[in-house]
């Protein structure tokens, strides 16, 4: 029998300021994305690491969400073209997009728990529509400028946030030399959340910073590699060290290339050293053991649970949201979290369906902006952002969360923009 669960809590009030604060919000980004769609498309960077500072009243309706609707509106007003959504290289990206939701919708067929479906298949549609307003917008007015200065600016907000929690209170510690020390999370929702931010924004600084005029970014680059490896995330330093590797092997100065290669074999080497010395290297290779950020499951618990899931439901899934619900049943009581691995989250909760759409995503994603694109920053840092989150999210589910789902699908949305906008001005 499926559960479904409306009801409005009963402390919630009907709070009028926030109704005025998200039209406000909307209508300034409205005003400014008309005038420049490359505003409006800063505006969504900015806006990203806010997703949880500001709810309308009892609902979903965050401060990304409120700029995401004025930029769209700003497009509408400014009547601008989406023929950017028809391009050869953009047409697999938005499929993958479309087929995701689509998936995630159909499971709500073989789910216990619709309600969560509902949830998963919103969040779907807001990153197909962040895909969608962001490429459309970029494609009519493709000024890189406003964009990476408001990636260095939400960079050094997220770095700040971060570094704070080293001198007052951080989500998790970790047990290093006889004391804990703090694992720093800032703006995002954990250690792991923070680290997968990073394999987003670390790329795409990189690929920046070897670009002429990149020394204010290589700044950025270095304080937030060291505030990555703050986080102490074994799966967030799978992911740096994929994308750093990943943006050196398309680096087009064979110098740069080697340097950097050069740099992340030396950088992984000493990782493996630091975590002999503190006697974590066992942990890293560990699957049996539980996260300290939440303590709930372990690795090898739950992936078993994931595989148990699948197998019985092998097309469709458990139903999207369904997993951390559906664990009592796999024998975890009192367990209450995702499967740690987009891979296999995608298997339990929508079968071979949702998983052949997730790679399909990822795939498309490398081939057009790492593959076959030009050797532009904004490429290579697109498409290394993406082998990083996929190496990643081998040990860690990270698009459940909007942060960094829905920012991954921005930066999709502006390359695929600029791809389109670059074919149109070479004709």
């Amino acid at each position: 029998m499926s559960h479904v669960v409306l009801s409005v809590p009963a402390h919630v009030r009907l709070d009028p300021a926030s109704a005025v604060f998200f039209v406000a919000l909307a209508l300034a980004t409205l005003f400014v994305t008309a005038r420049r769609p490359a505003y409006g498309i800063a505006a969504l960077v900015l806006a990203d690491p806010y997703g949880d500072a500001h709810y309308l009243w009892w609902t979903t309706i965050t401060i990304p969400k409120a700029v995401l609707a004025g930029v769209a509106l700003g497009l509408l007003v400014r009547r601008s073209s989406p023929a950017v959504l028809g391009g050869r290289e953009i047409r697999p990206l938005l499929a993958g997009g479309v087929a995701i939701a689509f998936v995630t919708i159909l499971t709500v067929f073989p789910a216990v728990y619709v309600d969560v479906v509902a949830r998963e298949s919103l969040k779907a549609l807001e990153y197909l529509a962040i895909f969608v307003v962001a490429a459309i917008a970029f494609a009519n007015d493709p000024d890189e400028t406003p964009v990476w200065m408001a990636l260095g600016i939400v960079t050094v907000t997220v770095i700040g946030s971060a570094l704070v929690q080293e001198f007052t209170v951080a989500p998790s510690g970790l047990m290093l030399f006889g004391r804990v020390v703090p694992r720093i999370a800032g703006l995002l929702e954990g250690p792991n959340q923070l680290a997968g931010f990073f394999d987003i924004v670390v790329p795409l600084l990189l690929a920046r910073a070897l670009a002429p005029s990149g020394r204010v970014f290589a700044v950025l680059v270095a304080l937030a590699v060291a505030t990555d490896v703050l986080t102490f995330s074994r799966a967030g330093m799978i992911g740096a060290l994929a994308g750093i590797l990943a943006v050196a092997l398309r680096e087009a100065d064979p110098r740069a290339r080697r340097n950097l290669a050069l740099g992340g074999a030396v950088a992984g080497v000493a990782a493996a050293a630091a975590l002999v010395k503190a006697g974590l290297f066992s942990r890293f290779l560990s699957t049996s053991d539980v996260d300290t950020a939440s303590g709930l499951g372990s690795r090898g618990e739950l992936w078993s649970a994931a595989v148990s899931f699948w197998r019985a439901h092998p097309w469709l899934g458990i139903g999207a949201g369904n997993f951390e619900l559906e664990l009592p049943d796999a024998g975890l009581g009192g367990v209450r979290t995702h499967a740690n691995s987009l891979y296999l989250q995608s298997l339990a909760e929508g079968g071979v369906a949702l998983f052949a759409a997730n790679l399909f995503a990822l795939g498309a994603a490398i081939r057009a902006f790492y593959v076959r694109a030009p050797k532009t920053p904004l490429f290579i840092g697109a498409g290394a952002a993406t082998i990083a989150l996929g190496a990643h999210q081998v040990l860690d589910l990270l698009f459940f969360f909007p942060k960094i789902g829905g920012f991954w699908w921005l930066w999709l949305g502006i390359a695929a923009g600029a791809l389109f906008a670059r074919a149109n001005s070479q004709q």
